[in-house]
Order: structure tokens, then sequence, then C-alpha cells
């Protein structure tokens, strides 16, 4: 097995980790471990301290961790054979037209205020999105410019969910984790690293061609950071059932909807993320510009104007 010295010696010269791993005769992904620590799928929260480490990657690390295999079925000979095939097979043709990018159905036990039914009931309509948007052929593995504008337009739709999801939690969720749980701060403070890392994914997406690799890449990215998120809180909504009493729960969760209504709509990464009132100001001045970045139906840089939060 090489060594951290080894592998950083290898990307000597402007190498990159694919090629350092060819000869060093290991995994790129492997070799991004041992030269920094962290696995390449990011499923590590990286601080600014760290990320300051030799070996470490400015963007995102995780084509090291799934390197592209040659996809034969995205050529320009095969595509359209495959498209002709598919246009001609009826099941495969009223699969198509039944696919959505509305959620399915989630588990909603009726109009239940309790904190951890309303943010299970979320996570499970985000889950579904990210199933959706997994379905989707990408730009490099074949997809078309139309199932392109869909995978954007499903991002777009999870990174609206989630702003306001994730304000509430920031704004009434994790003081009250920290508040009545004894390693209350621990699990706050991972969820909230967890969410912030997330939020510049989703920034990063915003930028990006929606027709590009990048896009797909970042989409896996994120797809891999929200199943950590939602098994981390999972986690803590366990905790919570025993901490908290119905009623407890039953009005935490009326602040948590409350908080919502009046939530930002897209992500904003450089916003406060605690304490709690600072969060909710900061929400409260965020909206106006949401609105109108929804009105265009697209977000602000990709459409070709300013964007302020890309600007700080």
């Amino acid at each position: 097995m090489p060594t951290r010295d080894q592998v950083l010696a290898a990307l000597d010269g402007g190498t990159d980790y694919p090629a350092a791993a060819r000869r060093l005769g290991i995994h790129p992904g492997l070799a991004y471990l041992i030269a920094t620590g962290f696995p390449a799928d990011g499923s590590d929260v990286v601080t600014e301290a760290e990320n300051r480490r030799p070996g470490v990657l400015p963007g995102s690390s995780q084509h090291l961790a799934n390197p592209r295999l040659h996809e034969p079925d995205a050529s320009s000979v095969v595509h359209p054979w495959l498209r002709r095939r598919a246009g001609a097979d009826p099941q495969m043709v009223a699969a198509a037209r039944a696919r959505t990018a509305t959620p399915g159905p989630v588990n909603d036990p009726g109009a239940t205020a309790d904190v951890v039914t309303v943010l299970t009931r979320q996570h499970d309509a985000v889950v579904s999105l990210v199933k959706q948007l997994s379905a989707i052929p990408g730009a490099s593995t074949g997809g078309t410019p139309a199932q392109a504008s869909e995978r954007e337009s499903i991002v777009d739709m999870i990174s609206m969910a989630l702003a306001s999801h994730e304000t509430a939690e920031e704004e009434h969720l994790w003081p009250a984790v920290r508040r009545v749980l004894p390693d209350g701060d621990d699990w706050a403070e991972r969820g909230i690293a967890q969410e912030q890392q997330a939020t510049e994914t989703f920034l990063a997406l915003s930028r990006a061609d929606p027709q590009s690799e990048e896009f797909d890449d970042l989409v896996e990215e994120v797809t891999s950071q929200l199943h950590k998120h939602v098994a981390h809180e999972d986690q803590v909504f366990l905790r919570l059932r025993d901490a908290l009493s119905d009623d407890e729960r039953a009005e935490l969760g009326r602040r948590v909807l409350d908080a919502q209504v009046h939530a930002p709509t897209r992500p904003h990464p450089h916003a406060p993320r605690r304490p709690g009132p600072v969060v909710a100001a900061a929400a409260t001045s965020a909206v106006p510009l949401d609105e109108a970045r929804d009105a265009t139906g697209r977000p602000a840089d990709r459409a070709g104007h300013p964007d302020p939060e890309t600007e700080q």
C-alpha cells in the first residue's frame, strides 16, 4: 500500500489523481483517501482548515470514488438506435409517459403537528424526488436535452423544499435538540454542518450547465449528502420521541410549520446557522430576493443575471 508521501509525490507536477493512482496501481478514491485522510465520496464534513491540507481538491472529489466507465449507449450511433427501439416498445412508451417529477405518496398520518412526523413527512417527499432524479439519465449516461431540463427542474424542486425545511430546523429544531438532549450540541453541530454542505452543493448546481458532466457529478454528490443527512436526523428523531412529551413535540412541530411559511425558497450558504432568532431574522430578509428568483422560474445566475449569493 502506498504511503501518503508517495501519493503526494505522484501528484507533483500537475498530475491528477487518476493518473497518480494508475502509476501506483491503486484506485483513485483510495489515492485520495491516503493523501488527504478524507473519503472521496464526500461523506465526511470537511472544515475550512482541513480544506487546506495538501492534496485536498477545491471542488467535488465524487468522480474519484466512482470513476466514469465507457458508456457505449451514449455514442452518436447507438443512442438514436436505442431511442427507435424504445419508441417501438409499448411498455417502455407507457412507462415514459407515466414518469413524473411529482413526489409520490408519502407517509401522512393526518393533520398531526408532531415535529417528528412533520419533518419525516418532508424527508419522504425529498427522498421521492431524489429517486425520480436518479432514474433520469444525465449527460454522462446519454441523457437528452429534455431529460437534462427535467433533472434541472427536479433539482430546483429539491432545493426549494430544503431551503424552507432547513431554515425551520435551524430556527427551532436544533435549538430544541441542544436543550433537551444530553449530547444535543454534538447532534446539532453535525446536522448543521451537513445542511451547510448540501446548501453549498445546491448553489454549485444552480451555476452548472444541466447538460454537463459537472452537473451529473454534483447531483451524485448532493444525493449522497442528503441520504447521509436524513439518516442523521432519523437518529435525532428517535431521541426526541423519548425526550419530549406528545404536547411538546406538537408545539415544536407547529413552530416549525409556521417558520416554513415565511422561510426562503432558495439556498443561502452565507446565512447564519445559529442561534434561532438570528436565523429567523436572516430568513425574513432573504424572502424578497427568493420571490424575485422564483418569479423567473430559474436561478438568477443561471439566467445570466448577477446573484448576490455568489458575490459575497
